[in-house]
């Protein structure tokens, strides 16, 4: 498996990449410290994961993002930064990320969120997910968003809403099937009404829609 990492710091690279190194030994690991020479190594090899810091120099990584997935729509790319706000996370989803990691997060967290993302799932941070978000930021105050538990108000069934409660946590098909006590088969069956019913195709997708529409879910339940 090849991961190239896009940072301009010298030791957020060198971190990142023990870390991997650490969860999967036979990594290859390739680094660039900006957008461009980033995207020539992606030309000259092939590549399981990017990661991409936000904040470079030249072309900022959002741009770089744009260019890689028009390039290799396939390719899995997750943003890397030390912001985490609610927008920031869900356009760079909209541009094609699979995942948004914060520079701040835990060693634990960050390892965590690099077994998740090798592992196909969506990862998402926190501030992502959770069940506040900022309405201004003059003022910094910040609004209660009411959880929405009714999964007819969504026009979904129960089961449905179930799935989609725990979609929205980042998880894949086979943890979530194993959370509901379900195939995992049948979690994909649910999927796709509930992207009919978002007028979406693909799991990104539906979150950045869900995140549009402002809705905010409670903790997860336990299958049978």
């Amino acid at each position: 498996m090849n991961v190239l990492l896009i940072d301009d710091h010298f030791c957020a690279r060198e971190g990142v990449a023990f870390l991997l190194k650490q969860i999967i030994p036979e990594l290859q690991v390739f680094e660039a410290e900006n957008f461009d020479d980033g995207l020539a190594l992606a030309k000259q090899t092939p590549l399981n994961l990017v990661m991409l810091d936000v904040q470079l120099p030249r072309k900022d990584g959002l741009a770089g993002l744009a260019e890689l997935k028009a390039a290799f729509p396939d390719l899995c790319v997750v943003m890397f930064s030390g912001l985490g706000d609610r927008e920031l996370v869900f356009h760079a989803l909209r541009l094609g990320a699979m995942g948004f990691i914060v520079k701040t997060v835990s060693r634990q967290v960050f390892v965590d969120a690099l077994r998740d993302v090798l592992a196909g799932k969506v990862y998402l941070p926190a501030s992502a997910v959770g069940q506040q978000r900022a309405t201004s930021l003059d003022v910094g105050s910040v609004t209660e968003i009411p959880e929405v538990t009714d999964s007819a108000s969504l026009g979904l069934t129960p089961r449905e809403f179930e799935v989609l409660t725990w979609l929205v946590q980042g998880i894949g098909n086979k943890q979530i099937a194993r959370q509901l006590g379900i195939e995992e088969q049948t979690v994909r069956n649910h999927l796709r009404p509930i992207y009919q019913k978002f007028g979406v195709a693909k799991r990104t997708e539906l979150l950045v829609k869900v995140f549009e529409r402002g809705i905010v879910f409670g903790k997860p339940g336990v299958g049978n």
